[in-house]
């Protein structure tokens, strides 16, 4: 496959454009929203995805190290694009073997044993062919742009066509799964595709489109690749969930404890799409679970005030800014309202020294379990038991369910459904209901 480079914003308006011409086709449509439960296994269609394709191969720019230190970077061969500040070409030269990238007062500096050194504020390094790059002993397929962040940062950007980047994203994210549960990395692998593709107008004029961490999707590159995740990749391939004209943002989480997150509750500050309010996850309204197998379906953390008082006292002002003085002691502490999903949409902390509330998911930020800088509680699903004394909370209990934002995908309940015999584009009318399936490219 020929891989193109597209280093600056203007080619992106290409995919916008695709995908608005492709709608006017309509060329497939996911269920709509189910009202009561499924019909029987045995009655769902099982044939592939099978879709008209048209258009380019869209190219994502992936964050994958930022650092102050020196890069170490490993590469069969290939050539380098010299750039100014304001993206021009300033000059061309051929690398192979070891280098090493650093900072200098004013931008970059490349070195290669053997060859003259080259400084530049950004660098490209294009591959011969397919060969990639390692960097820092991770290989990864595409190119390469480099770039000084802020003075004191390097920053290294993969550049890559969306599927090969997806192939080091689906077992990051959704894990190696058992003979059966195909049909759920063909549902990750279009979930990853729609996510990405909907970052692209939104991050056209920054220096990337995602970073590879959980604050996007965790990518890996080469070493993250798995033989049936690829495949259902290439199986999937130009597919996206549409909406409204445009990929959607399929947002998606490990487990969503039987019921997923309206994203007005869990992001209020975040734009709201209907395909995104939430809904249970279970045969009709009385079934089972799709998630049930999960080790974080139900769970129980449990602080004393005092760890508490210890904990907030660095979170709480972590995310709510300077509003938060410093406070010895909690004095009470409770939900704000439920939402149907059974998670709490606001907490209300009362302090020696104020009052404050915190809303959606920021609550599983502040309420950390063990440490202030450590793991985020696992989810907003949980009822709250608290213990009052003296005029301060002695100990506070949270019964709880579910591992992480829940709003979009459950990828646990999307592999119970693949296991229970449920096709990909059910599982995705399931998850993201009234949207189209569009293949793109």
């Amino acid at each position: 496959m020929k891989t193109t480079f597209r280093y600056l914003p203007d080619n992106r308006s290409l995919t916008a454009a695709l995908i608005a011409v492709v709608l006017l086709l309509m060329v497939f449509s996911c269920a709509a929203p189910d009202r009561g439960g499924y019909p029987p296994v045995e009655t769902l269609p099982e044939t592939e995805i099978d879709l008209p394709g048209s258009g380019d191969v869209p190219v994502v720019r992936v964050l994958i190290l930022e650092t102050g230190d020196r890069i170490r970077i490993d590469i069969p061969g290939g050539q380098v694009a010299a750039k100014s500040e304001d993206g021009r070409t300033i000059g061309r030269f051929e690398v192979s073997g070891t280098l090493a990238l650093s900072k200098t007062k004013n931008g970059l500096r490349l070195k290669q044993r053997n060859r003259p050194v080259h400084e530049a504020p950004i660098m490209e390094i294009r591959p011969t062919g397919n060969s990639g790059f390692t960097i820092e002993e991770t290989p990864y397929r595409g190119g390469l742009l480099l770039r000084r962040h802020g003075g004191k940062k390097i920053q290294a950007i993969n550049v890559i066509e969306i599927d090969d980047y997806l192939k080091g994203v689906l077992p990051s994210e959704i894990g190696y799964l058992k003979e059966g549960q195909y049909e759920a990395y063909k549902v990750q692998a279009i979930a990853s595709r729609s996510y990405a593709l909907s970052k692209l107008e939104e991050k056209k004029n920054e220096p990337f489109d995602m970073r590879a961490t959980i604050m996007d999707q965790v990518y890996k590159g080469i070493k993250g690749e798995n033989r049936v995740a690829s495949e259902a990749v290439e199986k999937t391939r130009g597919i996206v969930g549409v909406w409204g004209g445009e990929p959607i943002r399929a947002y998606y989480s490990a487990c969503c404890g039987g019921h997923t997150s309206d994203v007005r509750v869990g992001w209020p500050w975040k734009a709201h799409y209907p395909y995104l309010y939430g809904r249970r996850d279970a045969h009709g309204e009385a079934g089972k679970s799709f998630c049930s197998s999960s080790r974080h379906f139900r769970w129980e953390v449990v602080w004393s005030g005092s760890d508490l008082s210890r904990i907030t006292g660095k979170t709480l002002p972590a995310e709510l800014g300077g509003r938060v003085p410093p406070f010895n002691v909690i004095r009470d502490i409770k939900v704000v309202g439920y939402a149907p999903s059974g998670r709490a949409r606001a907490i209300e902390i009362v302090t020696d020294k104020g009052t404050h509330r915190v809303e959606g998911d920021r609550i599983r930020w502040v309420l950390r379990p063990d440490s202030s800088r450590g793991p985020i509680l696992r989810s907003t699903l949980f009822k709250m038991e608290v213990s009052r004394g003296g005029g301060r909370v002695k100990q506070i209990r949270i019964k709880g369910g579910g591992n992480g934002h829940g709003v979009g995908m459950c990828q646990t309940g999307a592999i119970g459904m693949a296991t229970e015999g449920f096709s990909a584009e059910r599982i995705l009318a399931h998850y993201y209901p009234g949207v189209s399936l569009v293949r793109i490219y």
